[in-house]
């Protein structure tokens, strides 16, 4: 069959260019574990947060809000800001100022929470947190805002549990009233779980990976196409889809390998280096993705060869593009730290969809039903790219 001798040719072409072959697999890997060891505490406590801006709202105007003024500032780790351009802040104000990325963390102190402090009222403060901040620091805030609520209610405590002489209910006015805390991550559009570096590293370097092959598609093809194979390949009893589905299958092994070495490393052996285990539990929503990103890197690879003439031109232009393209679809830099027109300008590109449809698998644990409109989004960068690229080769195959 055409289709079948198409695709042995091209699998005995990859196999005689070890070389070439090889750091398509080593690269990327050597990425992964790098940057995953590199990056595992990037969101973490450093000096640049020792003087980290809370922005506080005072719903109620007494003792409460006196407490957590002075006590947040006598920790020496915080600057305490109540006004923002010289008005005060609202909740509803706060949580626009994080969610925008102008602060990091908000503490609503709510009314009624002098009350509370007196275990005559039950109230809650809500802390409201940037989703890049790291889960550590943010829970080391929430056990400061919580010690904060005991100590202010200690005094009252002991008091009452004197006067009733029955310490279990001391402790049950403790349980049932007084301030407690609720820790509320606002979402950028990306779900509200944030990825560790090897969920975030696995998966992005794989796509770049994946992708990274269409250039050699690219000029596989292009060299064909020069040696006046391409001509002869055409001239025989073999359509053009026949081509295209004999030149797709051994870069689609290819990279169907590449995606089970990626996440195998970040099973077994990002873990011996002290990092996160990567954890996958839905194998046929990482199978369908991974065909879906394949076929749209292969896609771009017989765009880039039907748009250039010459392999030097395919071979830096493609090589700009995806490089750009990773840095907006969020590979390079993490989405969640881009500003808002660059988190915008991630869903233009088909990386940006690959991105967010791997974290929905491997942190968010979405299911397959899930991830079909990112599937359906590539499938469609898929399609548009192999409609131009057939429409360009037909033009070629007219002009001879």
């Amino acid at each position: 069959m055409p289709i079948y001798a198409i695709i042995v040719k091209d699998l005995k072409l990859l196999v005689r260019d070890p070389g070439g072959l090889l750091m398509l697999f080593v690269l990327p890997a050597l990425f992964i574990a790098v940057l995953s060891v590199s990056l595992r505490g990037a969101f973490s406590s450093s000096e640049d947060d020792s003087r980290l801006e809370i922005l506080l709202v005072d719903e109620d105007d007494g003792d409460a809000g006196k407490l957590y003024r002075e006590g947040l500032a006598a920790a020496g780790y915080f600057d305490v800001v109540e006004t923002v351009d010289g008005d005060a802040v609202d909740a509803a104000r706060a949580g626009t100022l994080v969610e925008g990325g102008r602060y990091r963390i908000a503490i609503v102190v709510p009314d009624r929470a002098d009350e509370a402090l007196a275990l005559q009222h039950a109230a809650e403060i809500r802390m409201i947190v940037d989703p890049a901040l790291s889960q550590e620091l943010a829970l080391a805030i929430e056990n400061s805002v919580a010690n904060l609520a005991y100590a202010g209610t200690i005094s009252a405590l002991l008091l009452q549990g004197r006067d009733a002489g029955d310490a279990e209910e001391a402790a049950e006015l403790l349980e049932w009233n007084g301030l407690r805390v609720a820790l509320e991550a606002v979402d950028r559009g990306g779900g509200d779980a944030l990825p560790n570096s090897v969920q975030q590293n696995v998966p992005g370097w794989t796509i770049f990976a994946m992708f990274w092959i269409a250039q050699i598609l690219a000029l596989s093809i292009i060299n064909e196409r020069t040696s006046g194979a391409f001509t002869r390949l055409l001239v025989a009893p073999i359509s053009l889809l026949h081509y295209a589905v004999g030149k797709l299958v051994p870069y689609l092994i290819v990279n169907l390998v590449q995606t089970a070495l990626m996440f195998a490393i970040g099973v077994y052996l990002l873990p011996l280096l002290g990092c996160p285990r990567l954890e996958i539990a839905n194998v046929p929503g990482l199978a369908l993705l991974t065909v879906c990103v394949s076929l749209v890197a292969l896609g771009f690879g017989f765009l880039m060869s039907s748009l250039s003439r010459t392999s030097l031109l395919a071979a830096s232009v493609s090589a700009s593009a995806l490089v750009v393209m990773s840095v907006v679809g969020g590979i390079m830099v993490p989405k969640l730290v881009m500003p808002e027109m660059m988190q915008t300008a991630s869903w233009f590109v088909p990386q940006g969809w690959a991105l967010e449809g791997y974290l929905d698998l491997l942190v968010r644990g979405r299911s397959v039903s899930d991830i079909l409109p990112h599937a359906g989004v590539l499938l469609g960068f898929a399609l548009l790219s192999f409609i131009v690229a057939a429409w360009r080769m037909s033009r070629m195959r007219r002009e001879g």
